[in-house]
């Protein structure tokens, strides 16, 4: 619980305490995320094989140096290979299929998914189903996946230590804040952490006047409030002192509607990417609009009659992910991307959401921020559910684990609704047995329905 101390100590504390705060948490991601293997693997991705052949075979020889890694330190699929007699290496990607199924149930309960070695970070996600996971990363493959991001994001003229603001999830402002400075400046990565709950029409003006001030170079995470700013400049012609070499969307799904008002108001070219909290292997855009997988990172499989995909991912050593049912569909192109890049590209992502309910202010929480709600729970929450009756009454659906769920952690997700909306609003928690799934077989995170 020394968390949440620290957390009530930050909210409690003046602005200026709170971005000193920010610059200290700053320093720690930077020692998290920058080191030797970040440097390491800049080196590999500035040398990657673009042939198409090139990039099977480095895929498999990945894909078989992770399943070793697996046979040898992890219990899970240790009896799991054994079980199905897995013969490793393998000899092509087909024999990938062999192995079954991993269900984020089975993440969220089983121990012997986590690795007999030393980890250094705990990654926790509410997922685009609002299951409540841990998972285990080492600093290196933190710092691997970094490496690709920020790879990504300089072929597109974005260098580390440039300045940069990013719309973030995190609870960086009371939600009761009255003087307008929604933002908190992070130091070591020379970036403003705007708030995304306290974007609303009252407050942009607010954005606005702090983004002319700051003169970021790219905008990054969750495009819905971007958007919102973006339409609010585009209505007002307010005019912009700054100049974006891109835009960097991440955790929801951007429609054409949206990347042409970002690139509209902003002047500025939007470039996707996907990852997740789990590990997932990372796809960025390239200038032909398409998704390309990082083949370094891991495996993307077709399954199912949706879209559904499977993903294998070889930056999971703390927690392996093996044909892993993460529940996002995607549509996998087919032939050569006309870059020129081999390997797995993806045309379109279906499976992340833009879906928000209000605030008594009229700030939007967006179905991403809702599923954060669980993170901090010990795996003890399966499915989660809201449901929004009036702008002062919010309701939270909840599956807990009777195993591991406790009284107490029914306190914590009211503390962490309580951030989000505000103590004005009256908030109901109702455990129940089963949350029923929407007709694509995902789980309805905010239910609408009458």
């Amino acid at each position: 619980m020394a968390g949440f101390a620290l957390r009530d100590l930050y909210m409690k504390s003046p602005i200026r305490l709170q971005q000193w705060m920010t610059t200290l948490y700053g320093m720690k991601l930077w020692q998290e995320r920058y080191g030797r293997t970040y440097e390491r693997e800049l080196v590999v991705l500035a040398n990657r094989p673009k042939d198409e052949v090139l990039v099977a075979a480095d895929q498999l020889k990945r894909l078989n140096a992770f399943l070793e890694f697996c046979a040898t330190h992890n219990a899970y699929y240790q009896k799991l290979f054994e079980e199905n007699e897995i013969v490793l290496p393998l000899q092509s990607m087909e024999e990938l299929k062999h192995i079954p199924i991993l269900e984020k149930e089975t993440v969220r309960k089983n121990p012997d998914i986590h690795s007999n070695i030393k980890t250094d970070i705990l990654g926790r996600t509410g997922g685009t189903t609002g299951t409540s996971l841990q998972v285990h990363f080492t600093k290196e493959d933190y710092q691997r996946r970094m490496a690709h991001v920020d790879f990504f994001k300089a072929q597109h003229g974005f260098i580390r230590g440039m300045r940069r603001v990013s719309f973030t999830g995190r609870k960086i402002c009371n939600p009761n804040q009255e003087k307008p400075v929604f933002w908190r400046y992070n130091r070591p990565l020379n970036q403003m952490l705007f708030s995304l709950y306290h974007v609303n029409p009252q407050t942009i003006p607010h954005y606005i006047d702090a983004l002319n001030r700051f003169k970021p170079i790219v905008l990054d995470s969750a495009p819905s409030a971007m958007i919102e700013i973006a339409k609010y400049i585009k209505e007002n012609q307010i005019p912009l002192e700054f100049q974006l070499l891109a835009i960097f969307p991440t955790a929801e799904t951007i429609t054409p509607q949206g990347r042409a008002i970002l690139e509209e108001a902003f002047n500025a070219p939007v470039f996707d990417q996907y990852a997740s909290s789990e590990g997932a292997p990372i796809l960025t855009e390239c200038t032909h609009g398409n998704m390309h997988l990082h083949h370094e990172t891991g495996v993307i499989e077709s399954y199912g009659d949706h879209e559904e995909i499977l993903v294998t991912s070889f930056t999971t050593h703390g927690t392996p992910l093996v044909r892993y049912r993460i529940g996002d569909r995607m549509k996998i192109g087919e032939g050569t991307c006309a870059c020129g890049q081999g390997g797995t590209f993806v045309t379109s992502i279906e499976g992340r959401e833009s879906n928000y309910v209000l605030t008594p202010n009229k700030q939007k929480i967006y179905e991403g921020d809702l599923t954060t709600v669980v993170r901090v729970l010990p795996n003890s929450v399966i499915q989660t559910q809201y449901r929004q009756h009036d702008l002062y009454h919010i309701e939270l659906k909840y599956v807990p684990d009777l195993e591991r769920f406790k009284p107490e952690h029914e306190e914590i997700m009211r503390s962490e609704l309580e951030l989000l909306f505000g103590k004005e609003v009256v908030i109901t928690l109702t455990p129940v047995q089963s949350i029923p799934r929407g007709p694509n077989g995902k789980v309805i995170v905010i239910d609408k329905t009458a």
